[in-house]
């Protein structure tokens, strides 16, 4: 009887060593699907709102809204539809709205693609384009594109635009033309 017992115990162990290889061995991707591995996203995210502080000074950054949210383990990127972004200096605040965003450097770049505005209420200007790239850490944003502006006496059209917001500077550049709207007198 005792042998009996021994030889079942063993068995079950030996049962077991067997099932432990296999699973260590088996391969978790199924034929053909190795790349879906690397472009799975990790996370997919709903409704979502985040907030960036400075480390020097704690001060808020910015404040991003987006419909969506997508972040992948294999590609420090994170990918947004719908974004919003709300940022405020002694200059005023600025809302950036487009179709499509991108974070990327670790949060200190944020890509904007589509249809792309950026407006500021308390200087009654308002800017479109197809892309602006805002560096967080420098408050820096710019458009490598075509950018149309619109302001309270006029509108401008650029070929390419870099706007250091703390500072209240704006470069355009490549055929610049402007449109005033003279004072009656």
């Amino acid at each position: 009887m005792k042998r009996q017992g021994l030889l079942s115990a063993t068995g079950i162990l030996m049962l077991g060593l067997v099932m432990l290889m296999t699973l260590h061995e088996w391969d978790d991707s199924l034929p053909g699907q190795e790349d879906a591995i690397l472009t799975a996203p990790a996370i997919v995210a709903k409704d979502i709102t985040a907030r960036a502080f400075s480390e020097d000074d704690g001060r808020l950054q910015y404040y991003l809204t987006a419909e969506t949210l997508t972040q992948y383990d294999h590609n420090p990127l994170t990918e947004m539809q719908q974004p919003e972004l709300e940022m405020a200096n002694d200059k005023g605040s600025w809302t950036i709205v487009s179709e499509q965003g991108v974070v990327q450097e670790n949060g200190d770049l944020i890509v904007f693609s589509g249809d792309v505005t950026a407006s500021n209420q308390q200087q009654k200007i308002t800017l479109d384009t197809q892309e602006l790239r805002f560096l967080s850490e420098t408050n820096i944003a710019s458009s490598p594109g075509d950018v149309d502006i619109e302001f309270e006496s006029g509108k401008t059209r650029a070929g390419a635009l870099e706007a250091d917001l703390d500072k209240g500077i704006l470069t355009l550049e490549k055929g610049v033309k402007s449109e005033f709207d003279a004072p009656a007198s």
